[in-house]
């Protein structure tokens, strides 16, 4: 049986090998999410990513005091990651890819001091394996990089609690650390930092288990590092809390079968369906293996981290979801999915065999890769065309002649009807590039929200004397594109082709 280092009284330090074996995990995590990435249609969330990143810094600022605060931070690395880089599907969603692959490697470190090296790869490559996380990898959202503060903070907790029990003056500085990476973790996506809840029950459980002032100790600088973040983060929470009106997609919230669905499969493992079943036998069985075989005892202490921070965060939500306001949804806790990967590991390497913990794992990467697959299809984000949609008009666009004018009717947006397909536009600008918008009162920006003010398509049709061909985008609905065609008609226009895909009805309109 390996030592179980870290947490333990004699705990040994990280050396050159895990190191390299976290940067080979971080390569892996980073290859295996990044592949195909660039293949789904883009969807509503990243195409309120877009609107808002393309925004200048004064004008994101003025945005986030009114709409998606909770998601400001996020939109700053990207606006940032955009002054570098050219934008494209690709380079949208490899920040996330990147951040699964270091998440991944940051999981070795930490379960290193835990539980040993094997282990510690072992939990670094299923996390590579978390469905949840792998579609966070290929999405522009915030999700993949809150799972990389989540470890971060989690390491960097461990380390200070080994540093204070050992009384070294570096433990001060660790704990600074952990409270700067507590302000930056509840920036990024303010349900990150139920992590912290989840730390004051593993301190708990550390200082009943032992009964040492080194503990409580460790503990009182833990409360003060917790109450500097958030009291440096109130301003921010009283912020979003103030946006979670915009939550209403997520209609009535009561204890069901649906609700045990999203959690118990959709939350960690999407996609498995009955198979779910699996990787949960696989957590309950590291648990107890732990707790029971004598010589299991040393990985407590990683039972005791990453536990919590699979049960904590789910009750919180769904207690508040419960009894206050519907605050849950599956992707909320993809920062947890890490974690489970520990559990998961914890199993797999609870037999003394390593021939055995190689084939379940392989075993179980076989399972999770009709998911990845699935994953990486044109439709795989909430059946999204938008991608075909924009190459249509891309497509016709570039046989008109030279200098044509065109304009654009944004309609509704497929599956989201509420919206327009403005966001297709914010996903795909070069399809856009250089149309008069036909709809628009005031645009997105001078309102501060995501989407602008638009015409209905009742109101009279604004001239259009200056231009050569109009185009409608969206779906089909009991007004539109109907009564803009009438209008079209009567202004003298006439539909001289038609495109369906998915539910995106696309006409083009000439003299």
């Amino acid at each position: 049986m390996e030592a179980a280092p870290g947490l333990q009284p004699a705990g040994g330090r990280t050396d050159r090998s895990t190191v390299l074996a976290a940067a080979a995990v971080a390569v892996f995590g980073l290859l295996v999410t990044m592949t195909g990435s660039w293949v789904p249609s883009a969807w509503a969330d990243e195409g309120a990513t877009m609107s808002g990143v393309r925004r200048s810094l004064p004008e994101l600022w003025r945005m986030v005091h009114h709409v998606d605060g909770v998601h400001g931070a996020y939109y700053l690395l990207l606006h940032l990651w955009f002054e570098v880089v050219p934008y494209s599907p690709f380079t949208l969603r490899l920040p996330s890819a990147i951040a699964v692959g270091l998440a991944a490697g940051l999981t070795v470190l930490l379960v290193q001091r835990l539980a040993g090296p094997w282990t510690a790869v072992v939990a670094g490559v299923l996390t590579c394996c978390v469905p949840r996380l792998l579609f966070a990898g290929t999405e522009g959202r915030s999700s993949a990089t809150s799972t990389l503060a989540a470890v971060g903070l989690t390491l960097v907790l461990v380390v200070a609690l080994d540093r204070t029990r050992e009384r070294r003056r570096t433990a001060v500085a660790w704990w600074v650390g952990y409270t700067v990476i507590a302000v930056l973790a509840g920036l990024l996506f303010v349900y990150t930092d139920l992590v912290v809840l989840a730390h004051a029950v593993t301190i708990g459980l550390l200082v009943l288990g032992r009964h040492r002032r080194a503990e409580a100790r460790a503990a009182l600088w833990w409360a003060g590092a917790a109450l500097v973040a958030g009291l440096v983060l109130l301003p921010f929470v009283r912020m979003v809390s103030g946006q979670t009106g915009q939550l209403y997609w997520m209609g009535a919230f009561r204890l069901d079968a649906a609700l045990a669905q999203r959690v118990f499969v959709g939350q960690w493992f999407g996609g498995t369906g009955p198979w779910a079943v699996v990787p949960w036998a696989l957590v309950v069985a590291g648990v107890v293996a732990t707790l029971v075989v004598p010589r299991l005892r040393g990985r407590v202490p990683a039972l005791a981290v990453a536990l919590p921070v699979v049960v904590v965060p789910t009750v919180v939500v769904v207690v508040v979801s419960l009894l206050v306001r519907p605050l849950y949804d599956p992707r909320y806790l993809t920062f947890c999915s890490p974690f489970v990967a520990v559990l998961v590991a914890l199993a797999l390497t609870s037999v003394p065999w390593r021939v055995v913990t190689i084939v379940a794992l392989v075993a179980l990467a076989a399972l999770v890769t009709p998911i990845w697959v699935a994953q990486r299809t044109p439709t795989a984000k909430d059946g999204s065309t938008w991608a075909a949609a924009a190459q249509v008009l891309t497509d016709g666009r570039a046989a008109e002649p030279p200098g044509t004018r065109d304009a654009i009717w944004y309609g509704p947006l497929p599956r989201h009807p509420n919206r327009t397909t403005e966001f297709v536009a914010a996903a795909y600008p070069d399809a856009f590039a250089g149309m008069r918008d036909l709809s628009l009162r005031r645009s997105a920006v001078s309102l501060g929200q995501l989407w602008a003010e638009r015409s209905d398509v009742r109101d009279p049709l604004p001239s259009t004397d200056d231009v050569d061909r109009i185009w409608f985008v969206g779906q089909r609905t009991d007004d539109e594109p109907r009564l803009l065609q009438r209008q079209l008609r009567a202004a003298g226009w006439t539909v001289t082709q038609r495109w369906f895909t998915g539910k995106f009805v696309i006409l083009k309109a000439d003299r």
